[in-house]
């Protein structure tokens, strides 16, 4: 087994990991096990990510394959010719009962290419004397475009092309297989968390809906990385919310509530939206997660640190009576800070209420103080906490400068607050 990894093959197990999720990817899946009990090369035609290889375990599991006997043979992997051949010659002759998968053959060079289309249509094994039968089993390449485009575009070698081009299983972009983005959301979560020894947490329903509305241009691979990420990130609060996905309400997420489509025959089981109650906390991290994400989208540099902290002190003001000095023992400062900072609040009240991206901010702000308990930190500070983690996490690719306007501060206070921040976090 070492030394196929080291040659771009690999044998997989077809185990749960590969189950049924109750998406039939617009037909593929029934074309995979029809074509699976005949004798026919069989080509799986997509773009990256969108479920070629599952498409392959269904061919072989439904060819009868044995647990342990699906091979890959990433040709992209190989260097030169000779490279080629020797370990496609080694695989081919090992493959009794099994499957033999060729990911992206059209990259390997055409003499490479034309040789197995030799041996395919024969059925021999050309590096043997005499030559052999080649053993039974099931061949099947992983393409990214239709064969013939390949062909067209001189990737493909014409005579490996019309080997597999006989009755191809295209593989449709996820955002076509809707009905199926939660349970592919479903499964995946459920075995990155069992790879990393987790508990599993669920998605909220805001969450669900942005999935559902998202583009996937990097289907179910980007799906992946994005649930991969939110699991490194979570906070243990066992809910992945949009922002933990990195989905922010861009325009491609749909308006359209989530309830309905989940509860129409095919994902209900999958939707917690009953059992969902977001606490103040999570909403006031996806919508400040929202307005972070918007605010760098859009090239802009509204001091969001600023208005935050404004409306943490006129939230307080409010829960006390509008007593100063019950306010400022409640943000752990001084009755003349609090008289001090009210002029500039004011000033920019009109400033923050004609920002339609920080409306839904300011109104979940109130709640996450009224939630708080009394003795709880500063509220200031566990705001600030929060705005600077979403700076960080998605604003890497701005410069400096720009995260520190955002937050409302200089670079020094700013680089200041993120030494705090990560001895906090030790």
């Amino acid at each position: 087994m070492a030394a196929d990894r080291a040659i771009g093959i690999r044998t997989e197990r077809c185990d749960q990991r590969s189950g049924y999720v109750l998406d039939n990817m617009e037909g593929a899946v029934d074309r995979a096990v029809f074509l699976a009990k005949t004798d026919l090369p069989i080509a799986i035609v997509g773009a990256r990510g969108t479920g070629k290889m599952y498409v392959a375990r269904v061919v072989h599991e439904a060819a009868g394959g044995e647990a342990a006997g699906m091979r890959i043979i990433d040709c992209r992997e190989f260097r030169n010719r000779d490279a080629a051949n020797r370990h496609i010659d080694s695989a081919l002759r090992e493959c009794t009962g099994g499957t033999l998968v060729f990911k992206y053959p059209h990259l390997m060079c055409s003499d490479a290419q034309q040789r197995l289309a030799r041996q395919l249509t024969t059925r021999t094994l050309l590096d043997s004397k005499p030559p052999r039968t080649l053993p039974r089993a099931k061949y099947v390449a992983l393409f990214p475009d239709a064969i013939e485009r390949l062909i067209r575009n001189q990737q493909l070698n014409e005579r490996l092309g019309s080997v597999f081009a006989g009755y191809p299983i295209s593989v449709p972009p996820i955002r076509a297989r809707q009905r199926a983005v939660l349970r592919w959301a479903d499964k995946i979560l459920r075995q990155e968390c069992e790879d990393r020894g987790v508990g599993l947490p669920r998605f909220t329903p805001e969450a669900e809906e942005a999935m559902l509305g998202h583009g996937w241009d990097g289907n179910i691979s980007e799906m992946r990385q994005r649930i991969v990420r939110a699991l490194e990130s979570a906070d243990g609060g066992g809910w992945i919310s949009p922002a933990d996905l990195g989905l922010y309400g861009s325009p491609d997420v749909r308006e359209s509530p989530v309830v309905q489509p989940l509860l129409d025959g095919f994902g209900g089981e999958l939707s917690h939206a009953g059992d969902y109650r977001p606490s103040a906390r999570s909403e006031l991290e996806q919508r400040l997660a929202e307005a972070v994400h918007h605010v760098l989208d859009t090239g802009g540099e509204e001091p969001l640190g600023t208005w935050l902290e404004d409306e943490i002190v006129l939230a307080v003001l409010a829960r006390c009576g509008g007593q100063t000095a019950r306010a400022a023992k409640r943000l752990r400062t001084t009755s003349r800070n609090v008289q001090r900072w009210l002029p500039g609040i004011e000033a920019r009240n009109t400033q923050r209420a004609d920002n339609m991206n920080w409306k839904p901010v300011g109104e979940v702000v109130a709640r996450w103080v009224d939630n708080l308990e009394v003795d709880c930190s500063d509220p200031v500070h566990s705001a600030r906490e929060i705005i600077l983690q979403q700076l960080e996490i998605q604003g890497m690719a701005a410069k400096l400068k720009t995260r520190a306007a955002i937050l409302g501060v200089s670079v020094p206070t700013y680089n200041k607050r993120l030494r705090l921040a990560a001895q906090d976090g030790e």
